[in-house]
C-alpha cells in the first residue's frame, strides 16, 4: 500500500542490543553523498550502498549496528535513509514519513546538503517546518509547545558538501557554526514594503530549525576529488586519492559525532538500548503511517509500561533462578537462607530499578515487591519442607530398635521404664548430632517425643520396680520437660519470626532507598532540560 513498514530482521538485531545505544541518521536531498559519510562513521569504505548515478540508491532506512568505537559499553545504530526529493518516487509523503522516523529514531539528525546554506536549501528543508504535522509531543490536543520538541529532538548537524565558497560575513572570516547560525537568522524581504510569501515561509522553517533542536552544527566539506571517475567509484578507491583537505574534514566530522552524539534518551531520563529502540521504532512507524499524528508522551508512556513490565519480569526471575542456583535445600539455619536471599533481593532491585522508568505512582514497585515476596516465600516454604521430610526420615531410622522393642513388648516388664528412658535419651543424642537437618529440625523432634508421651505414661504405670512415690516424680519430671520444651519452642518461633520481621524492614528501606535515589536523579536531570528548554525559548 505504499506505506512503511519495519522490517522484521531488523527488529530482532535490536531486540538482541541491551546495550544503550548512540543513534545517528542522516537525511538529504538523494544523490548528495550521504551514504559515504555513514560508511566512514562506520569505519569502512563499505557497508552503506553508495552507487554512481543519478539514480537514488538507498531505499527506506538502512541500519548498521557496531560497537560504538569511543565509547565503552555503548552500541553505535547508523541510520542512512532514502534521499529526499527522488523523482522517480513521485510521493512526497514517503519524504516526509522517512524523515520524520529519522528526527524520532535518532540522537544526532545529520542533514545532507550541497554547496551553500542559501534559500534554495532552506526550501528543500521544509519537512522541518511541516513536522508538526506528523508529530505531537503531548497527547492533549493543542496543548504543545515548539520549544517542546527540543526535549525530544537530536543534535542537529549540518553537512554542507562540495563547498567552494568562501567564509566571510561581511568582509570578515567566519566559523562554519557562525555560517550556519547566519543562514538561519531571519531574513527580511528586499522591498519591505512588500514582504514575499516565499520568505516568510522559510523564516518560518528558519524559526522551527533553532526552536526544534537545540545544538547544532556545521561541517563544510570539499568537493573529495577532481577526477570524476574517482568520484564515481569513491567506496572502492584507496583514501590518498582524495584530497588531503577532504580527508581532514571528514575526520574532523566523524570524532565530533563520536564525541558529541550521546545515548538516545527516552523522557529526559531514560537510555535506550536496542531493544527499546526497536518498539520506538515500530511504535512511531505504526503513528506515522497512520492517519493521526505521532504522539511522543504516548509513544513514552507505552515504552515504560512495557520496560516496566519486563523489568519486573527480569528481576523477579532473577531473584528466583539465583536462589535455586545458591541454595543447597535444606539450609541449616533460617539465618543462612536469609543472608543468601537478602543478597540475591538486592541484585533483583538493581535490576528493576535499572530497567524501570516513569513508574510515577509506584505501581510496578509493588508488582515487583508482591512478585518477589510470592517467590520468597514459596523458596522459604521448600526449605522448610524439605528440612521437616529429612528430619522425619532420620528420626523413622534412628527409632528403628524402639519401634522393634515396642512391638515385642520390651518395655512392659520390671525395669522396663529405665530402658525406654535410656532408649528415648540415645535416639534425640543421635539425632541431634546428625547435621543438615535444616530449619525444622526441633520441630521434627518435638513432634516425635510428643507421639511417644502416652507411650511412656504407660510404660511408666506398668512398671513395678518404681514406687508410687517415684511414678509421680518421672510423671512430674516428664510433664516439667514438655512445657520446658514447649516454652523454647515458642520462643525460637518468636525469634525466628522476629528475624523475617527484620529482614523484610531492611528490604523495604533499601527498596525507599533506591527508588528516592532515581527520583532524585531523574528530578536532576528534567530540570536541566527544562533550563535548556527555557533557554531554547528565549534565544
Amino acid at each position: 500500500d505504499g506505506k512503511l513498514q519495519v522490517n522484521a530482521e531488523a527488529i530482532e538485531i535490536l531486540s538482541r542490543i541491551r546495550q544503550p545505544v548512540v543513534v545517528v541518521a542522516i537525511v538529504g536531498l538523494y544523490r548528495t553523498g550521504k551514504s559515504y559519510l555513514m560508511n566512514k562513521l562506520a569505519g569502512s569504505q563499505k557497508g552503506f550502498d553508495l552507487g554512481s548515478t543519478v539514480q537514488a540508491q538507498t531505499k527506506g532506512i538502512w541500519m548498521r549496528c557496531l560497537p560504538h568505537p569511543t565509547k565503552e559499553g555503548l552500541t553505535l545504530v547508523l541510520l542512512d535513509t532514502e534521499g529526499l526529493g527522488d523523482v522517480e518516487k513521485g510521493d512526497k509523503k514517503n519524504d516526509m514519513w522517512i524523515f520524520c522516523l529519522a528526527v524520532l529514531l535518532s540522537s544526532a539528525l545529520v542533514y545532507n546538503s550541497k554547496a551553500v546554506i542559501d534559500e534554495d536549501a532552506i526550501e528543500k528543508l521544509h519537512y522541518v517546518g511541516e513536522m508538526a504535522e506528523l508529530i505531537k509531543v503531548k497527547s492533549k490536543d493543542n496543548d504543545d509547545d515548539e520549544a517542546e520538541y527540543s526535549r525530544y529532538f537530536p543534535i542537529f548537524i549540518w553537512a554542507v558538501r562540495d563547498v567552494t565558497l568562501k567564509l566571510e560575513f561581511n568582509g570578515k572570516p567566519i566559523t562554519e557554526d557562525e555560517y550556519l547560525e547566519n543562514a538561519l537568522t531571519p531574513q527580511k524581504a528586499k522591498n519591505e514594503l512588500k514582504s514575499s510569501e516565499k520568505l516568510d515561509q522559510h523564516n518560518r522553517y528558519r524559526d522551527c530549525i533553532r526552536m526544534y533542536f537545540k545544538s547544532r552544527k556545521c561541517f563544510m566539506f570539499d568537493l573529495p576529488t577532481g577526477d570524476k571517475e574517482v568520484l564515481q567509484n569513491m567506496d572502492e578507491v584507496s583514501e590518498e586519492k582524495l584530497s588531503h583537505e577532504f580527508r581532514v574534514q571528514t575526520k574532523k566530522f566523524c570524532d565530533y559525532i563520536y564525541t558529541k552524539a550521546e545515548v538516545k534518551c527516552v523522557d529526559d531520563v531514560q537510555k535506550v538500548t536496542g531493544e527499546i529502540l526497536a518498539n520506538l521504532a515500530t511504535m512511531y512507524t505504526e503513528a506515522i503511517c497512520s492517519s493521526n499524528a505521532a504522539c511522543v508522551e504516548d509513544v513514552v508512556t507505552n515504552i515504560s509500561v512495557a520496560e516496566n513490565t519486563r523489568a519486573v519480569e527480569e528481576a523477579t526471575q532473577y531473584y528466583e533462578e539465583k536462589m535455586k542456583g545458591s541454595v543447597i535445600f535444606p539450609t541449616e539455619t533460617l539465618e543462612q537462607i536469609i543472608e543468601i536471599s537478602e543478597e540475591c533481593e538486592k541484585e533483583a532491585l538493581k535490576i528493576f530499578m535499572k530497567r524501570s522508568f516513569k513508574d510515577s505512582d509506584r505501581r510496578f514497585n509493588k508488582k515487583y515487591l508482591e512478585i518477589i515476596q510470592e517467590k520468597k516465600s514459596e523458596i522459604f516454604r521448600r526449605n522448610d519442607t524439605e528440612s521437616r521430610s529429612y528430619c522425619e526420615k532420620l528420626i523413622k531410622n534412628i527409632s528403628e530398635d524402639l519401634e522393634m522393642a515396642i512391638n515385642q513388648g520390651s518395655y512392659a516388664k520390671l525395669g522396663g521404664y529405665q530402658k525406654y528412658k535410656e532408649e528415648m535419651e540415645r535416639i534425640e543424642e543421635k539425632y541431634k548430632k546428625e547435621p543438615r537437618k535444616g530449619t525444622k529440625a526441633d520441630d521434627v523432634l518435638k513432634e516425635f517425643k510428643e507421639s511417644k508421651e502416652t507411650l511412656g505414661i504407660t510404660i511408666l504405670k506398668t512398671d513395678n520396680t518404681l514406687s508410687d512415690q517415684q511414678k509421680k516424680a518421672e510423671e512430674e519430671k516428664a510433664e516439667r520437660e514438655k512445657r520446658e520444651l514447649q516454652t523454647k519452642m515458642k520462643e525460637r518461633e518468636l525469634s525466628e519470626e522476629n528475624k523475617k520481621m527484620e529482614y523484610q524492614r531492611r528490604i523495604i528501606e533499601e527498596n525507599f532507598r533506591e527508588i528516592l535515589e532515581k527520583e532524585k536523579h531523574e528530578r536532576r536531570l528534567m530540570l536541566e532540560n527544562i533550563k535548556d528548554l527555557m533557554r531554547n525559548k528565549e534565544r
